[in-house]
Parts: structure tokens; C-alpha cells; sequence
């Protein structure tokens, strides 16, 4: 059985030769058209080699190390928290100091049909931006959540964002969009698919719009859960089972 939460050790790790970065793909494209893909990045010391996709745009976060990301004449240092983003058709490299991890949503751009009508009109592109520089958020049931990439800052297609959870977690809710979840922080469980499935630091899993769901903090302290979710818009436009929206929701920035 296909499990619902993937982690690095649930998939095979993609290199190309003399390249620096070992790929895991933990939610691929599949059946769908335009569908977002979610891979996680390891890169060793040194320089990789260009990358480019001039169909999707790259979201990434840093996991863990520290190094700097290069796009075309544009270098930003990179490190525990940093978020980047990398516009569809832009060449770019990763050099690491040490082991580098990233998570990676690529982000279906225009022209395709599905993509075009998600699309919004982006603001000025920031390469990196940075948690803890934007201002907190409120979601539903004390959550909260810190926006790093929207269409205000360059994201056409898609909203990055972490969101904190506190013990206990969230109430049984759907979005309108198609969402991926990377636990950062913390542990717990997500209520998906029929099931309950445990949730650790690193632990990844796919929402799909109108896809009843929760996540439980099974902890002490605040569950850290990096997401991305398309079209972009607001991190707190969530609905009960009943259709009623969630306290906090909002369908645009």
C-alpha cells in the first residue's frame, strides 16, 4: 500500500553523475495534469550543477545546513529557515558549506490551461525571504502561521507558509486548494484518508482540495508544519464539514 505520510526512506534517491544534489521525490506528478511535485534536496559540500524547469516555479526552505543559492546574476546566503524561490525558465545552483537540505515544491507555471487560470498578477520577486521577519497570523483554533512566499512577494501560482500548531491541534476542516505539508517541528498525527497517521520531523503529506482532514499536536510545545498550497491565497481559508468557514477565514491575502 502507497503510504499516505512519506518520508525520505519510503522512496529511491535520484542522482545524476557529477552532480552535488541527491533528489528524493516523495509526491510526483502522477495521473494529473499540472499537478505540484514535492522532493526533498541533499546537497553535499561544493557547487552543483545548473538546474532549470521552465515549466513549474521552485519553492524551496531550508531543513537543515547553511550554504548559498545562486539564480542567473542573483547570490543570497541560505540557511535553517530561509525560503527561496525560483521563477519558471531562471537557471540556478546550489553551493553548500556542508550537507544542505531543502524541501522543493515545484509550482505548475503558465501557460498551461489549469495554470493560467490559477495564476494572479505577482508583485515584485524576492529570492529569499526569511521565518520569524513576517508578522504571525491567526488561523483557526489558535493556530497560527507566517507567510514567506505569495503573490505579493512574487509567487504567482502558489502560497508558502509555516503554520504553528498548538497541542491538542486543529478541528476536523478542507481548504478549496491543493496543499503539501512538511512537519518541521514537533510530532503528532494527520486524520487523512480515512486514517491516522503518525507525524515526526520530516514527515510529508498531500492534501487534496475539499479533502476532509486535521492535524493532532501530540506534544508539549507548538508543531512546526511548513506548506505550500495553490492557487496562492490565504493560509486561513478553511471550512468545517458542514460547509460553514472557519473562524479567520479569508479567501484572499
Amino acid at each position: 500500500m502507497t503510504p499516505v505520510v512519506r518520508t525520505e526512506a519510503d522512496v529511491q534517491a535520484r542522482r545524476v553523475d557529477g552532480d552535488s544534489v541527491t533528489e528524493f521525490e516523495l509526491f510526483g506528478p502522477g495521473p494529473f495534469a499540472e499537478a505540484m511535485t514535492q522532493r526533498v534536496l541533499r546537497c553535499r559540500p561544493g557547487r552543483s550543477l545548473p538546474r532549470r524547469d521552465d515549466r513549474c516555479d521552485q519553492l524551496l526552505y531550508v531543513l537543515s545546513g547553511s550554504g548559498r543559492i545562486e539564480v542567473e546574476d542573483r547570490s543570497e546566503a541560505l540557511a535553517p529557515g530561509t525560503a527561496a524561490l525560483v521563477p519558471a525558465g531562471k537557471s540556478w545552483t546550489i553551493t553548500a558549506d556542508r550537507e544542505l537540505s531543502l524541501a522543493n515544491t515545484s509550482v505548475p507555471a503558465p501557460p498551461g490551461p489549469r495554470a493560467t487560470a490559477l495564476h494572479r498578477a505577482p508583485g515584485p520577486w524576492s529570492l529569499t525571504r526569511h521565518l520569524g521577519a513576517q508578522e504571525k497570523e491567526r488561523a483557526t483554533s489558535d493556530r497560527e502561521f507566517e507567510v514567506l512566499f505569495s503573490a505579493s512577494t512574487g509567487s504567482a501560482g502558489a502560497t508558502q507558509f509555516v503554520g504553528y500548531i498548538p497541542p491538542s491541534g486543529a478541528p476536523e476542516h478542507y481548504h478549496l486548494y491543493e496543499e503539501f505539508c512538511v512537519i518541521l517541528r514537533g510530532a503528532g498525527a494527520v486524520n487523512l484518508d480515512g486514517g491516522r497517521h503518525e507525524l515526526t520531523v520530516g514527515s510529508t503529506f498531500h492534501i487534496l482540495p475539499g479533502l476532509l482532514h486535521s492535524v493532532e499536536n501530540t506534544g508539549t510545545d507548538d508543531l512546526w508544519l511548513l506548506g505550500v498550497f495553490r492557487p496562492a491565497g490565504s493560509a486561513a481559508a478553511a471550512y468545517y464539514p458542514d460547509g460553514r468557514p472557519a473562524p479567520n477565514n479569508r479567501d484572499e491575502e
